[in-house]
């Protein structure tokens, strides 16, 4: 007698952040369980948070954002926005599933990952005497070279990823260029052009500016950009301001592993 194996339903997380209504919830997570079936075994939890955003001047209110982790090939995250929920979660989960396909079949998520989406999320306008560091996150910065964090940056779909370099030892950022496309390499403190890459990823000419974070809120205020990396003047590591879609401020610090 032949015996059917039956594989466990997986489980699927789906968060709320603001005022969105419980069938919206369950509308994600159907979505994400037919997401699983279609990526087949060694998929793990996936995760889909929804959020809406209260600021009428944003023309996109609702933020999806969905990850799932599969064996041997690690996180793929995407995060897009839409008018609706289901516009939001249709746009994420679609997006997902093909990256995810790609990495299992190709090994990565393919170049049209390189650049930003036309449904990327909005930054809320907030008066500058409002904005504030909403959140301080210190963390072990992985040791990778440039490839490998730009890949993990198109993988996590983040705007930017700091690691430490494993050419040279420094902190390091890859981020996206919005308007150019490609991928930017900055380090902390050389300027050090080591070689071509797989990827559209250019050398900065200039190592990152040295300055506290009151400056570098200066700077992100002044030009507008979505992120200032710098070199804190105390310790000589490298750090992020970046802008969040809510219109504050967050900043990332990195530790040693003992601290």
């Amino acid at each position: 007698m032949t015996r059917l194996r039956h594989r466990p339903a997986p489980d699927v997380r789906v968060e709320i952040r603001g005022e969105l209504p419980r069938e919206d919830a369950e509308y994600a997570r159907v979505q994400a369980l037919e997401l699983f079936a279609a990526l087949g075994p060694g998929v793990h939890g996936a995760r889909v948070r929804l959020t809406r955003m209260c600021d009428r001047a944003v023309t996109r209110p609702v933020v999806a954002q969905a990850a799932v982790v599969l064996d041997g090939d690690g996180t793929v995250r995407v995060q897009l926005s839409g008018r609706t929920v289901r516009e939001a979660v249709d746009l994420a989960l679609g997006t997902l599933a093909a990256r995810a396909a790609r990495l299992r079949e190709q090994g990565d998520i393919g170049l049209a990952a390189v650049y930003e989406s036309a449904y990327r999320p909005q930054f809320t306008p907030r008066p500058l005497a409002e904005r504030q560091i909403v959140r301080r996150k210190s963390v072990v910065l992985a040791r990778r070279t440039p490839d490998e964090a730009a890949r993990e940056l198109l993988a996590l779909d983040h705007g930017f990823h700091l690691f430490v370099d494993a050419l040279t030892g420094q902190d390091s950022l890859v981020h996206r260029r919005p308007v150019s496309g490609g991928l930017r390499l900055v380090r902390a403190h050389s300027t050090a052009r080591l070689g071509g890459s797989a990827l559209p990823l250019s050398e900065s000419l200039h190592p990152a500016p040295r300055l506290d974070v009151a400056e570098a809120a200066r700077r992100l205020w002044l030009t507008c950009w979505p992120f200032v990396f710098h070199t804190d003047p105390d310790d000589g590591r490298g750090r992020v301001l970046y802008r969040r879609y809510d219109g504050h401020y967050g900043l990332i610090a990195p530790v040693t592993e003992a601290s």
